[in-house]
């Protein structure tokens, strides 16, 4: 989003919660934009109507962030949708391409399955589904987590993060 455009942004968030004195100072306005600049403008807009529309107060940049997210399609599955993307995964490939069925799943649901091991998941008895079930759902919340905080970043934030962990990374002796 443009600065013209973050500022019809800040001024319909300013007119939605009038009594709130949202981002009334250049600061507010230059931290807002650092953190959701990156959204298009149309999506922008779009996740504050729909906040609007069903909150009393104003919104947390996280808040416009995951709806905006949820918009465009990039939102994390919830562990429901993620144990139907697995059960999807063996129904295709079955449990001798599981390469091919990992590729297939997101990040966070790939990790949750590689921590409990595909082949386990494929070749346990229907009597230990709901068991299962259970520790996929722990490991794939912990994973949803970890994700999250990465996911709602911008880009530019996930580029700055990444090139400090480089630069944190002990140096190997040649």
């Amino acid at each position: 989003m443009e600065v013209k455009e973050f500022a019809v942004f800040a001024d319909r968030l300013k007119t939605a919660f009038p009594k709130d004195n949202l981002l009334s100072t250049p600061d507010q306005m230059d931290w807002w934009f650092d953190l959701l600049g990156d959204i298009p403008y149309q999506t922008a807009i779009l996740a504050l109507k729909k906040y609007a529309l069903s909150n009393k107060f104003p919104p947390s940049v996280s808040e416009i962030r995951t709806i905006a997210a949820d918009l465009t399609g990039e939102r994390l599955p919830d562990a429901d949708e993620a144990w139907g993307q697995v059960n999807n995964a063996i129904r295709r490939f079955g449990y001798m391409r599981e390469r091919e069925a990992l590729d297939r799943m997101n990040e966070p649901v790939r990790k949750a399955v590689e921590r409990i091991g595909f082949q386990n998941i494929c070749q346990s008895p229907y009597e230990q589904l709901n068991t299962l079930r259970a520790q996929f759902r722990g490991a794939y919340e912990a994973e949803y987590r970890r994700s999250m905080e990465v996911h709602k970043m911008p880009e530019r934030m996930k580029l700055e993060q990444e090139s400090m962990q480089q630069a944190a990374l002990p140096m190997k002796e040649g």
